[in-house]
């Protein structure tokens, strides 16, 4: 689909939200934050929900709006309560100002609301939520998600790293990201979701032979 108007002023508004508390936790001498993971984490559930609405298929225009609103109220790192709810209120409040087509804005909000809900709770004919939720939880998964933690540590001053650090954080964050293979709602999203779990591994376990001189 081409790029209507109200995508581009929904992705310029978060690109101001996110850029704002990326400078203040990232800051650099240019003014411009050293790294701003919320808006690379919204690009990248972006590519995830065109690749998935092609396989799967769904209505763009409530999918692609929900990819740059879910986490409007969550710019960086934080994890404010109720967030989902937060951004799901203002859709309903602001949205149409985009000029988003007004007989699809519940829809969008509702999808913002669940996308926080737990795993293989939403039903079938929440088709467009459940695109989301595997968009969203994917691009937890793979290779990247080492770059997040490593580019996001600078906010962490006081956490002294190491490639063995590194290794240990690495083996964490898989652990806890095979658990979601099984959770995806979509028999696409699960095979990728195993892809990315795999080559995930395989870094790791690089990055363990290079650091053992093996």
């Amino acid at each position: 689909m081409d790029n209507p108007e109200w995508l581009f002023r929904i992705r310029k508004d978060l690109e101001k939200i996110t850029g704002q508390v990326a400078c203040e936790i990232w800051p650099t001498p240019k003014g411009k934050p050293y790294f701003n993971y919320r808006l690379e984490h919204v690009r990248q559930v972006e590519r995830d929900a065109r690749w998935l609405l092609q396989q799967v298929g769904g209505d763009e225009d409530i999918v692609l709006a929900s990819v740059w609103l879910h986490d409007r109220f969550q710019p960086q790192l934080a994890k404010p309560d109720r967030h989902a709810l937060l951004a799901a209120n203002w859709i309903r409040e602001n949205l149409a100002e985009t000029g988003f087509p007004q007989e699809k804005i519940n829809l969008v909000a509702y999808v913002v609301a669940m996308h926080s809900s737990e795993p293989q709770s939403l039903p079938e004919e929440d088709h467009d939520a459940r695109v989301l939720w595997d968009a969203d939880k994917l691009t937890k998964l793979g290779p990247l998600s080492y770059t997040n933690m490593i580019a996001v540590m600078p906010a962490f001053p006081e956490h002294v790293m190491s490639y063995g650090e590194i290794v240990r954080m690495a083996k964490d964050e898989l652990d806890r990201r095979k658990e979601l293979v099984e959770l995806f709602y979509f028999p696409v999203s699960r095979k990728r979701a195993a892809q990315r779990v795999a080559a995930q591994e395989c870094f790791l376990n690089q990055m363990r032979r290079d650091i053992a001189g093996v």
